[in-house]
C-alpha cells in the first residue's frame, strides 16, 4: 500500500454528507414553496366563499355584507384584509397563514405577516 492511496481515505464520506445536506436543503425549500402555494389556494377558496356568501347580504347594506363575508372567511381559516361593496358587488381580500415554519418565515419577512392574499368578488347581477 502506498502513502498516496491512504491520503484519500474518507473523502467519499465527506462528499456523501455534503450531497445529503444539499439534497435536504433543496427538499426543505421545495416543501416551503409548496406550502406557500397551498396557502394561496386556501386563501383563494376562502375569499371566493366569503364574497359569494356576502353577495345576497349586500342588498341589506354594506356592513351586513362584510360581516357575513368576514364570518365565512374566518370559518375557512382566513384573515380578511379588506371588504367592500361597490355597485352591489362584494369585494373580499383574504389571506391564509402558511403551515410550515419555513413558509411562515418567508411570509413574515416578505408578505406582511399574513401570507399570500387573494381578492375575489361576487354580486347578484
Amino acid at each position: 500500500m502506498s502513502a498516496r492511496a491512504g491520503g484519500d481515505r474518507g473523502a467519499a464520506t465527506v462528499w456523501v454528507v455534503a450531497l445529503a445536506a444539499v439534497l435536504l436543503a433543496t427538499l426543505a425549500f421545495g416543501a416551503g414553496l409548496a406550502d406557500l402555494l397551498a396557502a394561496r389556494q386556501r386563501a383563494a377558496g376562502a375569499a371566493d366563499l366569503a364574497a359569494l356568501a356576502g353577495a345576497p347580504a349586500a342588498v341589506h347594506g354594506d356592513d351586513n355584507a362584510c360581516r357575513v363575508a368576514v364570518r365565512v372567511a374566518v370559518a375557512n381559516g382566513a384573515i380578511v384584509r379588506a371588504c367592500s361593496v361597490l355597485d352591489g358587488d362584494v369585494w373580499v381580500t383574504a389571506a391564509v397563514r402558511p403551515r410550515s415554519r419555513l413558509a411562515r418565515w418567508v411570509a413574515d419577512r416578505y408578505l406582511d405577516f399574513s401570507g399570500p392574499a387573494v381578492t375575489a368578488h361576487a354580486g347578484l347581477r
